[in-house]
């Protein structure tokens, strides 16, 4: 009676594999498991009767329905690879495992799933696969790998070892080995997780100069995130929230340190996972050959995965109308993207305001997709100034008054030459390194001569006479002389 059921059941549920019909299969999946949970109280009540010579029967039924099980799990790991959601193709692959272990290769299909869940490929080169581990995911790549191993060692272990699991196991060892020669990737994995605190993460968010209204928008964002959060606690309806956003203003605006904040923000709310910043432009995500450009934009796409993708100039990822550019597929697969990894990635795009306007208002996809807009406006001369001194303090440097006096002077003049393009805080980044390259100079002349340097941490107005006559070929974001 139950193989009867069952086989009317697997029916069922072929039909629904067939049609991709979801909640048909979950409704599937439902009866299956309640089947399961029937027979093994049936296996119980046998034991406990004492009635042994029927157990064997019970348990090839069993075996049966477990196998038939991870089969649906394997034709469903399958369906989602070929639509690209890795995330839903590895954890069927392990649900299938988890049924039935009488096929070899699907722990193999499950180990290069997770593996591509990282970008990770066991048929490249380990230098191609080191790449893709940064600070950010090497602890998460760390613990898959081990999950890994585990599973094909359990495969080996049941069924006896073949070249396929030799040779992965080899290569997760091998990059691992890589892996523990990074100095950097080392003291990621040693480095305990700080926790970011909402109030932590406003803070810093406030601790920046200038930027009031982009501050205001940021805490309109996260209220948002947080009353909606309230109201699902109390039973309340809520709203599917769209978090990604537009950030338009010119370079050196602080368009990406607000982005990493956000991600901060976001974290410490609830929203992401992992909260962290991975920046892209053009190059990142288009390629030159034909379908290689979903590849690259995926692969992002999964690096981003739990904090925030920020693409810069993002109007660049499509030159013109040609149709024949790969930018087109890029934002086509950003878009469907975004909509799959809702939950846990949010997109900021970034760029100069008018092109960015252009750019969204002739995309219908990323109209509806990015609600929230935020303008970043240029710095003032006062603001510029205060961001000089925050710099001077973390290089450990200081200035006379007239050297201020003559740097301010150096500011106002490029943002009075140049409106639009001056460079806002790269505009004093650089004319502060230019400065730190005079001192150094002018303290080693000094030195060869025999003469006093003075305080190795001065910047006078000596050596801002220096650095203006330096910048006559201008080493500034405008690449204009400022005289």
């Amino acid at each position: 009676m139950i193989y009867d059921s069952f086989a009317e059941l697997d029916k069922e549920m072929q039909a629904a594999l067939s049609s991709k019909d979801e909640e048909l299969i979950k409704s599937q999946l439902f009866r299956s498991y309640r089947l399961t949970s029937k027979l093994m109280d049936n296996i119980g009540k046998k034991i406990d009767r004492r009635e042994y010579s029927v157990l064997a029967d019970y348990f090839r039924c069993l075996n049966f329905i477990k196998k038939t099980m991870g089969s649906w799990y394997e034709t469903r790991a399958y369906m989602y690879e070929q639509e690209n959601r890795d995330e839903w193709a590895e954890r069927e692959w392990f649900a299938g495992i988890a049924e039935s272990t009488d096929h070899f290769d699907r722990s193999i299909q499950y180990a290069h799933a997770a593996l591509k869940l990282h970008n990770l490929y066991v048929n490249k080169d380990i230098k191609d696969n080191l790449v893709r581990i940064t600070e950010n995911n090497v602890k998460e790549i760390i613990t898959s790998l081990k999950r890994v191993r585990l599973v094909v060692n359990a495969a080996v272990s049941e069924h006896g070892t073949n070249d396929q699991a030799n040779y992965i196991l080899a290569w997760i060892s091998e990059l691992e080995k890589a892996i523990s020669e990074r100095e950097d990737l080392t003291l990621a994995l040693r480095k305990l997780p700080q926790e970011i605190t909402f109030e932590k993460a406003m803070a810093e968010l406030e601790g920046l100069i200038g930027l009031q209204e982009v501050k205001r928008k940021i805490k309109d964002i996260a209220n948002w995130v947080s009353f909606n959060t309230l109201r699902k606690e109390q039973g309340f309806k809520t709203e599917k929230i769209s978090l990604h956003m537009v950030f338009s203003g010119n370079p050196g605006t602080g368009k990406t340190t607000v982005a990493r904040l956000v991600a901060n923000i976001l974290k410490a709310v609830g929203v992401l996972s992992k909260g962290h910043l991975v920046e892209v432009g053009r190059s990142d995500l288009v390629a030159e050959y034909v379908g290689q450009t979903a590849i690259k934009t995926m692969n992002k796409i999964k690096e981003a995965k739990g904090g925030v993708l920020f693409i810069d100039e993002a109007y660049s990822l499509v030159r013109g109308s040609a149709s024949s550019d790969f930018g087109i597929e890029a934002i086509d697969t950003l878009v469907k993207s975004m909509e799959d990894e809702r939950n846990n990635m949010v997109v900021i795009l970034a760029g100069y305001p008018r092109e960015m306007k252009s750019f969204i208002d002739s995309n219908p996809g990323l109209q509806s997709r990015f609600k929230n807009h935020i303008d970043f406006p240029d710095y003032n001369l006062d603001e510029l100034m205060e961001i000089t001194h925050l710099l001077l303090h973390q290089r450990d440097y200081k200035m006379t008054e007239n050297a201020i006096a003559l740097f301010r002077q150096m500011v106002g003049r490029t943002i009075v030459r140049h409106p639009n393009t001056h460079g806002n805080g790269r505009l004093v980044r650089n004319l502060i390194e230019d400065a730190i390259m005079a001192k150094a100079s002018f303290v080693m002349d000094q030195k060869a001569h025999e003469l006093p340097v003075g305080s190795l941490d001065l910047i006078d107005d000596t050596i801002m006479r220096l650095c203006l006559a330096g910048t006559n070929q201008a080493s500034v974001a405008t690449g204009k002389n400022l005289r």
